[in-house]
């Protein structure tokens, strides 16, 4: 019984000691934020003009498959497209989300 609460007392002293560790403030404002701000917004570039070359590929893909009647062809244009969307979708996430990172006023 002694040792059960031993236990307990140490487990409440180390809850007690991770619930004192203060919130940590991330500071956006600091040097360099710029420059990676202006990093992401030319791979956001690169990325959305590539995506529109691979989609249109990917588009050419998938009618010369349904014209041809070749299931394979037109399914790699399909994922092609996908793929191509869901790029875009990432590299905007990542512009993003250093913006909303920015526009945050931490203490």
């Amino acid at each position: 019984m002694n040792t059960l609460n031993e236990s307990l007392v140490t487990v409440h002293a180390r809850t007690i000691t991770v619930a004192a560790i203060p919130n940590p403030s991330p500071d956006f404002s600091g040097p360099g934020v710029g420059a990676l701000q202006a990093i992401a917004n030319v791979v956001f570039a690169i990325v959305l003009i590539l995506a529109i070359i691979g989609g249109l590929i990917a588009a050419g893909f998938i009618v010369v498959g349904h014209v041809s009647s070749n299931g394979r062809v037109q399914k790699a244009g399909i994922i092609g497209l996908l793929s191509c969307v869901a790029g875009v979708a990432v590299a905007g996430s990542i512009a993003g989300l250093i913006n909303w990172g920015q526009s945050l006023h931490v203490a």
